[in-house]
């Protein structure tokens, strides 16, 4: 383990999360990191208490930048995050999924699906796993 590349942004094969935020945008890509090193440093509620936080702010904001990609580029972009998905806990996937799905595609036409369908599910997956972790359900 070392400062700039931390364990708890590493798979066990040495993928790092920053091989996959690199192609997103600015709160996508720190609301992945906080989900992803979510009980590997710190407080686990804290991490994703930011996530949300940037989650909602990205939300907010329809005048973002766009992460910029081409789908022709989707399959060399999707192999990081599926080598991610693969080591992250099972709770984790849906949410760093939909993360990354909805900031790749947020400036095509359906963009606008994900902020209305993808979105609030995903929302109340983390905030579910929060209240879970506070001890007040099964989430």
């Amino acid at each position: 383990m070392n400062a700039i590349a931390p364990d708890h942004y590493k798979t066990e094969n040495g993928l790092q999360v920053w091989d996959v935020t690199r192609y997103m945008s600015g709160n996508m890509a720190q609301a992945f990191q906080y989900v992803y090193r979510a009980g590997h440093k710190g407080s686990e509620v804290e991490d994703l208490r930011k996530a949300v936080a940037f989650l909602e702010d990205w939300y907010g904001h329809n005048d973002a930048p766009i992460m910029g990609n081409i789908y022709r580029n989707l399959a060399q972009h999707e192999a990081p995050l599926r080598g991610l998905l693969w080591s992250a806990g099972e709770w984790k996937r849906p949410i760093l999924n939909a993360t990354w799905y909805m900031d790749y595609f947020g400036d095509a036409i359906y963009g606008e699906e994900a902020r209305h369908y993808a979105y609030p599910q995903m929302m109340e997956k983390l905030k579910a796993r929060i209240t879970t972790l506070e001890g007040g359900g099964n989430g």
